[in-house]
Order: structure tokens, then sequence, then C-alpha cells
């Protein structure tokens, strides 16, 4: 047993008077001395483990144990307007800092397996090598009396790193010690050293060619200088070619160009504190978020404080089951367990057009959505111009009344047509932009439903037949078919985002993919400027000015007198668009011809 060993054993024994109410041997101070001694040791994961577990004992009783403090303004009884979020470390707080670890390493662990495949087609397997290298160092730091080893060399027989299984096992290792912030810094120390020595000179290695230049000088025929040197080099170890240094050199700056912004990237330590609004049915009413985020890939849940939710078109409903937790997702029943007790990453939920990837600490699950952000964000794109054109004003909304007489005549039903006139629109000019917005929305996905069934011809028939009801040209209800159409097979395709602070949207009514950070964002649309920043409960808010605020999750469509702007997100991008309405008086013989003689396509 090592001294480490005995230490950690100290400490609980010292933990455990101190909680039993005892004063611990040696005193308080001796104490707070040893813990910090230890957390900044070496100490190989089990060690780790128990003194983690035996210093969150010791701070919890150093908070219960602290005594209360004097409020001087106590006798002012006013109503508060804001709760602070709670700063000292609770159950949700330990479990979000869990769950943004886990869904990084798990990210990490899929890049390192990858990178390391490609490494395995280089010729001299050089990256394999320095990778190997670095993964046994950093275990062997964790053991005082273990030696480091050198960059094995190009088809070293103790090494198998042809085969994808031991590639995939060394990927592994190196995945497990990322998982530390101890492991981190020992795979940081061991990558600095394989580059600055990729293997050490042999200690021999200077008399041997000192003995081989002096036999060179020897006056000897050439064949007995050959063997002369030759019975030289078998008395010595042959030392390795210096020149492969350079190349390995080359190799471990390779290697650390890869893994250097993933271990960058690993979340910091929360001290505490939850972002607001980033839990559903959280405990405390600052961290509660008040509605699942559409436009979000990761929900995060209290389960305890709650039974059921819908997010991203999915009904969910959960139950406890021991201490894991049964879900149903879109009629797919998965049994969860805590991710540190299954060993083998998070648990998958597959549906038919997605993966969801689902990560449990305690009571608190996190769902991570696996899914192609262009493709999907592209989906939504069309889907926003075509809620566009139905909350056009124009023709006291024409197009919405439109798209409920099609509504009516795909259903199979008779028209209704008084509650179709032009007077039904007053409900729409009353409602709130929310109100009506969900409402378009909602119209805009029953109809893609049934175009799903119904035959392209029938379906230019239905709103042909809906035009003509509402007594206005068949070419407008080609349009809102056409917007339809594309909202449902022909999704926009977006170019990569650009990382920014204030861009111009394009005039021609093309949408421009933006990445979106911590600051705010400014689009300039004409003369209009429309502000995106995150407001006090971490939702996106969208701001014109004369305008009231509106909050952005997965689609909106901003309307004001002169300019609509469409806004889907999908994560951190972003994609808006601008336009213009276009009169419904004016229309063009060529466009009449082709809307009444040609389907779309």
């Amino acid at each position: 047993m090592n001294y480490w060993t005995e230490l950690t054993e100290l400490f609980e024994y010292k933990v455990a008077d101190a909680l039993a109410g005892r004063v611990p041997r040696g005193g308080r101070r001796s104490l707070g001395m040893l813990r910090e001694e230890l957390l900044q040791a070496p100490l190989e994961p089990t060690l780790l483990r128990r003194l983690i577990e035996a210093d969150r004992q010791y701070r919890s009783y150093q908070k219960d144990s602290r005594p209360p403090e004097v409020n001087p303004r106590a006798s002012f009884s006013g109503p508060s307007t804001w709760a602070a979020p709670a700063t000292s470390e609770t159950d949700e707080s330990r479990a979000w800092e869990e769950l943004q670890l886990l869904a990084w390493h798990h990210r990490t662990s899929r890049l390192v397996r990858e990178q390391a495949l490609r490494w395995q087609r280089e010729p001299t397997l050089a990256q394999l090598r320095v990778l190997f290298t670095v993964t046994e160092n950093a275990e062997r730091a964790a053991a005082t009396a273990a030696q480091p080893v050198a960059v094995p060399p190009v088809n070293d027989p103790l090494m198998d790193l042809h085969d994808p299984e031991v590639v995939q096992n060394l990927a592994g290792a190196l995945s497990n010690l990322l998982l530390t912030e101890l492991g981190r810094a020992r795979v940081r120390t061991a990558l600095s050293a394989a580059q600055s020595e990729p293997f050490p000179r042999h200690a021999d290695e200077d008399v041997l060619a000192s003995r081989i230049t002096a036999a060179e000088r020897e006056p000897l025929g050439a064949e007995a200088r050959e063997d002369l040197i030759r019975a030289l080099k078998a008395e010595y170890p042959m030392p390795r070619d210096p020149r492969e240094r350079p190349a390995i050199r080359e190799a471990a700056r390779q290697v650390a160009a890869f893994l250097e912004p993933l271990i960058t990237a690993a979340p910091a330590p929360t001290l505490g504190t939850v972002p607001h609004g980033s839990v559903l049915y959280a405990r405390h009413p600052a961290t509660a978020m008040r509605a699942p985020d559409d436009g979000a890939d990761v929900l995060l849940i209290n389960l305890r404080g709650g039974q059921a939710a819908r997010w991203r078109g999915l009904d969910m409903t959960w139950q406890p089951i021991g201490k894991n937790w049964q879900i149903q997702v879109a009629g797919q029943v998965a049994l969860l367990r805590p991710s540190r007790d299954t060993g083998d990453g998070p648990q998958s939920i597959t549906l038919p057009d997605t993966q969801l990837r689902a990560f449990v600490s305690g009571d608190y699950l996190m769902l991570r959505l696996e899914s192609q952000a262009a493709t999907e964000l592209g989906t939504r794109a069309s889907l926003g111009r075509a809620v566009s054109l139905l909350l056009d004003p124009g023709g006291e909304y024409l197009f919405l009344r439109m798209a409920r007489a099609a509504a009516q005549l795909l259903r199979g039903a008779p028209l209704d047509l008084p509650s179709l006139q032009g007077s039904s629109a007053r409900k729409y000019r009353e409602a709130t932009p929310d109100a009506l917005m969900a409402f378009a929305r909602k119209g805009v996905e029953s109809l893609m439903v049934r175009l799903t069934r119904t035959d392209t011809a029938q379906a230019a028939q239905v709103f042909r037949a809906a035009a003509d009801a509402l007594g206005v040209h068949p070419v407008l209800g080609r349009r809102l078919h056409e917007a339809l159409h594309v909202a449902l097979r022909s999704p926009e395709t977006l170019a990569d985002p650009r990382a920014g602070d204030s861009f111009d949207l394009p005039d021609t009514g093309g949408f421009l993919s933006v990445l979106m950070g911590d600051d705010p964002l400014t689009l300039q649309a004409g003369t209009r400027s429309v502000t995106l920043r995150l407001d006090y409960k971490s939702e996106l808010a969208v701001v014109i000015p004369g305008h009231a605020p509106m909050i952005l999750q997965d689609l909106l469509v901003v309307r004001v007198p002169d300019l609509n702007v469409i806004l889907v997100r999908h994560g951190q991008w972003l994609a808006a668009a601008a336009g213009h309405d276009e009169s419904m008086d004016v229309i063009s013989p060529d466009l009449l011809e082709e809307a009444l003689f040609s389907p779309p396509n």
C-alpha cells in the first residue's frame, strides 16, 4: 500500500470524525491541509473517486454547520421580482455538470475513434504510435514508480496497430483518460513529452560512434575494417535512427492539433450554478424552462418534476422503476439507467426519422437529437415560407382563408362559405402574433399531411376550387399550392453558416445562414434592423424597434407593415430571409397560363 492510499484513508477517517461531531485527529486545520494536498495529488482513479466522495461529504458538512447569516434589512417585506439562482452545489447543479461532461465525452470518444481509424491508413502509423505512447504514459503517470515509454519504432514486433480492434481499444483507453480533469492534464503532459523527446538517446551511442570513427582511420584493408566495424556494432546495441525524430515530432504535432480543441471544449465546472431557463420541470424557478425549445438539439428534464412532455413533435411520457426510468417516445419504450452505470456510453432511442441519445444522472435526463442539421433546417425554411404566405394580411388574410377552404375540400367536407368570407378575418387581425403564428403553422402542417395522401393533379384541382369559391384568380390558389408543395417536397438548400454579429439580409429573398454565439446578432433588412439576443430566461428574443419582443424557438415569421422576415433555427445555426408581399391585384397572363395548365413539379 503506497502512501497516497494511506493519506486518502486518513482523510476519510478525519471526515468521518467531523461528520460525527468530533474534532478530527490533528485538528480541523490539519484536515484542511490534508484536503488541499490530496486534491493536487496524482491519484489513481480508484483513490480519486474515494477522495471526491469524501470531499463532497466534507463540503456538505461545512455548508450545514455554517452559522446563519443575519439580514440587516429583515424588516423590509416587499415582494421580490427576481429569484436568484442557487449558487451552492445542489443535486440539480451536479446533474447538470455531469450530463454536460457525459455528452461532451460521448462526442469526443466518437471523434477519437474515427480519427484513429483514419490514422491507421498511414504507411508508417506515426500518429498511432504517438497516440499509443501518450495513452500509455498518461496511464503510467498514476503510478509513482512507473517509467515512461518511448515512441515505438516502425513495425515494432510488440505492436499490432494494423489490427482495427487494437486501434479501437487504444482509442477507448484514451477516451477514458479524457473523462476526468486529471486525466486530461496527464494526456497533455504526455503529449508534450512525446513531442519534445520522441525517444531518448542510447547511453552508449556516442561511445559506439567514436569507436567506429577510430576504426575507419585504422591502416587496415577494406575487408578487415568492415569486420572490425561489425564486431563493434555487435558489442553495442544499435541505436535508433535519429532521422526518425523529425517525423515523430511532426506526427505528435498533428495529434496535438487534433486533441487540443477537444480537450479545450471540455465543460468547465459550474460552481454550483445552472443557466437560466435550461431545465424542464426544474426545482428552482430561475432555472425552470417555460416550455421545451423545439429549435434546440438538446433537452434536459427533471424527471421527478413531471410525467410527460412534447418536444420536436415527439410525445414523451416516463415513470420511475427503482433507480431507473422507463420512457416512452413516439411509441418506443426504453429503460434508462444512470449513464455512469452502463459503461457503454449513452443509450439510444431509435425512431423512424431520427435517433435520440439519452444521458441520465440521478433524476435528470438529457436527450440529444441526432439529425442532419442542414437538411432539417432547409425543410424548416421551406415550411417558414408557406407559413409566411398564410400570414399575409392582404385581401383580408386571403391565403389563410383559402387554406381553410382547401382543408375542408381535402377532408371531403362541403365548403362552409359563410365562415370563409372576408368578415371572418377580424379574428385574425385581433389575435396576438404568437397565437396567429401557431394557428397558421398548424394549418400548413395539416395541409402538408393531407397532400402526402393526395395525387398532385387532384390537389391542384382542390386549390383551384378553393380559389373559385372565394372569387379570386386561380393563380392565387396555384401560388398557395406551390408553396405547400415546395415545403413538402423541395426543402431549401442552405449555405454553410457564417460567424459574425451583423449581417445584411439578401434583397433577393434568399436565406442567409449564420452561426450564432452568445453576443447579440443584428440583421439589417432594408431600413429595418432585427436584433436577436438571449433574454434572462436564456430564450432567444427577436427585437424590432417599435414592436414587442418575440421568442424564436425553431420557426418564427415576423411581419411588420413594410416587411416580413422568416427566421428558422437549429441549435446554433440560424437562417433568415426577408421579403415584401406582392400585390394580389396584378397577375401576369403568362403566370396565369402557367398556373392553369402546368401542375407543380
